[in-house]
């Protein structure tokens, strides 16, 4: 147990992680013609490092965060892709270079394999960690996912291998769960659920509580890849703004003395929308709260995040 002269109480409580996975999030140029992040307010992000961060910047750090940029090429040729950076993320193996390949949007059954025995929920469930994985499912999708009949992202495929409980509209409507499309719940409202409207930043607020439950959570953005792929620019700004308000209300909710915000992602694409497609670009890993140095220190391509994260937790709890 660490030392606290000051924060008693709190370095009692024990670490707890949150991993946000954000699809086709990349490190974008120092250029406002090509990169959305400068031109949206992105007040949170501004906030955290007094800048917006570019692939210009390299390793930046904050009062209460540091910024890593993570490789997604993964020393194998070819633009990155989501079922291999997202398998790669969550399993700690560098999946594009086991299947020799990038491959996605959907994992394969070479990629299955490898969610399937090296999952990070998996591993910390076989280490003794309580996970949970932040995500509302609506009931047609889960009832498909039943029948076998459902597409899973290789996110959501960890999740399975680890035999996490996924959320649906119950959870959802209590704020146990938060909406991955839509985290205003508009999306669920109009297929009749029984769910309240809330902000992004309340949706930020309710998943932290909920990881504060739990020594890892893991949650999936999808709609940043989403809009990457459109030349809609009024729909990237108001998913940004969405994003960004989402994670000031993650941040306003952590206690930073016990608990470490992850946010990362498998590729770049929504940060240069002069293309509709993915980018070579790194990706950044932000890392705010508790340890966030320490975790930086062995975080450099996206097979780093999942070994980074059981080591935190092992020696948290030793």
């Amino acid at each position: 147990m660490q030392e606290c002269p000051v924060y008693l109480f709190s370095c009692l409580l024990p670490m707890r992680i949150l991993l946000v996975f954000c699809d086709g999030v990349g490190l974008g140029a120092n250029d406002p013609a090509v990169n959305p992040f400068l031109v949206a307010p992105m007040t949170n992000l501004r906030a955290l490092f007094g800048k917006i961060p570019t692939r210009e910047d390299g390793i930046l750090q904050g009062a209460s965060a540091l910024l890593v940029p993570t490789d997604a090429r993964l020393d194998v040729p070819g633009t990155p892709q989501s079922g291999t950076g997202q398998t790669t993320i969550f399993t700690g193996t560098n999946a594009a270079a086991a299947i020799g390949e990038h491959l996605g949007p959907y994992p394969n059954q070479a990629l299955r394999e490898i969610l399937q025995e090296h999952s990070i929920f998996k591993q910390l469930d076989a280490l003794g960690f309580s996970t949970a994985f932040g995500n509302a499912y609506p009931p047609f999708y889960l009832e498909r996912l039943a029948r076998g009949k459902a597409r899973r992202t290789a996110t959501l495929q960890a999740a399975l291998a680890g035999g996490v409980r996924l959320r649906d509209v119950n959870d959802l409507a209590v704020g146990d769960a938060v909406s991955g499309l839509a985290m205003d719940n508009s999306y669920w409202a109009e297929l009749g659920a029984p769910v309240s409207r809330i902000t992004a930043r309340i949706a930020g607020n309710n998943l932290m509580r909920l990881a504060q439950k739990y020594d890892f959570t893991a949650f999936e953005y999808a709609p940043t890849d989403i809009v990457g792929h459109k030349d809609n620019r009024d729909d990237m700004f108001a998913v940004l703004n969405e994003l960004d308000e989402f994670w000031g209300g993650i941040i306003a909710q952590m206690n930073p003395e016990t608990d470490l915000v992850i946010i990362t992602s498998d590729h770049g694409n929504i940060e240069d929308w002069t293309i509709k497609g993915h980018t070579l670009n790194a990706v950044p890993t932000i890392l705010i709260g508790a340890h966030r140095a320490d975790a930086a220190r062995t975080i450099r391509s996206l097979a780093d995040i999942t070994p980074t994260i059981i080591r935190l937790l092992k020696r948290e709890h030793q």
